[in-house]
């Protein structure tokens, strides 16, 4: 067959570089359309720039990609696909549409966090408002950056779960713990349960800031309480709950002297059992407040169930004896002692009653279902 010639001044279209500089050229005015004010353009109109645009803007480069987004981002009503679009982007185009667009709804931006990456969640973290479903969705990304710039952003509104999930995270990454101490979401018994993997100031701040004389609640309450957590007695959950509302009550001091005889003879589990007997507690939270080498705990257990300064001072001898470990330096015994002598009994009951119920694990039971 012969072959056909194709004269050399022929053309079946523009140049390449032409081709290129006329698409982007078409592109570029269709994008100066989308970011039209409402009222300039009618809503059919715009909906259709809006979707020709959000499937073709893959085709501008980087740098075009992420002057658009900066036009977009702080529209009040900007393109909704071609945002979206712009959304999902590489992050060098999509950050200004990540930190400020407001024409992206909650569900949308918890779905961005879930697919896009570390920095996309980053950006959203430092949003100036975050309602609580993108708060969940960061939470459950999972990040420690992330999660230290949400926790630091006063427009992050925080739900129950989200509060929960992190005070008990907290164990585990420490750098959290300050930051959720400053949140205004955070409960007395989140505060009180992440108080045992807190540094010793704030320990200090937690039982300062987190607890409360219960007057008001004692007195309303007198004629019924007992009976009520004498009914309560088969349902054991319901029965630690309940003694947060109780008032103190003053140990016998046949505990406290059986304590000390427990401890020379190196009967851990009995004295555990005493001390659990002594302060209404499960032996699972008298155990905790023994092996505790800040020794607060015990400061609080002290104070609670009625002991003076010297009885105080010999249970810390006999807890330090029976436990094991270092001798408390001079530092630490002044300190521990300060705790004891800041802290109210009501206030020392309430915490060790707090203590109770997070550490046996049923507070997850009782807590609100949110919608």
């Amino acid at each position: 067959m012969a072959s056909i010639a194709i004269p050399g001044n022929m053309s079946f279209g523009a140049p390449a570089s032409t081709a290129a500089h006329e698409r982007d050229l078409l592109l570029r005015r269709l994008a100066d359309l989308a970011v039209l004010p409402p009222g300039r353009i009618t809503a059919q109109e715009r909906g259709l720039v809006d979707m020709v645009m959000a499937a073709a803007v893959s085709r501008l480069d980087e740098t075009q990609r992420r002057r658009l987004a900066e036009r977009v981002a702080p529209l009040p009503e900007g393109p909704r696909e071609l945002t979206l679009t712009l959304a999902r982007d590489a992050f060098a185009v999509a950050e200004p549409i990540l930190m400020h667009s407001l024409s992206l709804g909650a569900t949308e931006l918890a779905d961005i966090v879930r697919d896009a990456g570390h920095d996309h969640a980053l950006a959203i973290a430092g949003r100036r408002s975050l309602p609580p479903v993108v708060v969940d969705a960061l939470v459950d990304y999972g990040n420690g950056q992330v999660i230290c710039r949400l926790l630091a952003n006063k427009g992050a509104l925080l739900s129950h779960r989200a509060a929960e999930a992190l005070a008990r995270r907290s164990s585990s990454e420490p750098e959290f713990v300050p930051l959720l101490l400053a949140r205004p979401e955070l409960n007395a018994r989140q505060a009180l349960l992440m108080f045992w993997w807190s540094p010793a100031q704030l320990r200090s701040e937690i039982l300062a800031r987190f607890t409360v004389e219960r007057r008001m609640m004692h007195v309303a309450l007198e004629d019924v309480l007992e009976g009520g957590i004498e009914v309560a007695g088969a349902d054991e959950a319901l029965r630690v709950i309940l003694s947060m509302v109780r008032p103190p009550k003053a140990a016998p001091k046949s505990h406290i002297a059986q304590l000390a005889s427990l401890a020379t003879d190196g009967r851990i589990e009995e004295f555990v059992g005493e001390l659990a007997q002594a302060g209404r507690i499960r032996a699972e939270t008298a155990f905790r407040i023994l092996s505790d080498q800040g020794g607060e705990p015990l400061a609080v257990f002290a104070k609670a169930v009625g002991l003076t300064r010297a009885e105080f001072g010999d249970l810390m001898v006999h807890a330090t004896g029976i436990r094991g470990g270092s001798i408390p330096s001079r530092t630490d015994v002044e300190r521990v002692v300060r705790t004891f002598d800041a802290i109210s009994i009501d206030r020392a009951d309430l915490v060790l009653h707090s203590w109770d119920w997070s550490i046996s694990g049923d507070a997850q039971i009782v807590m609100p279902v949110e919608e």
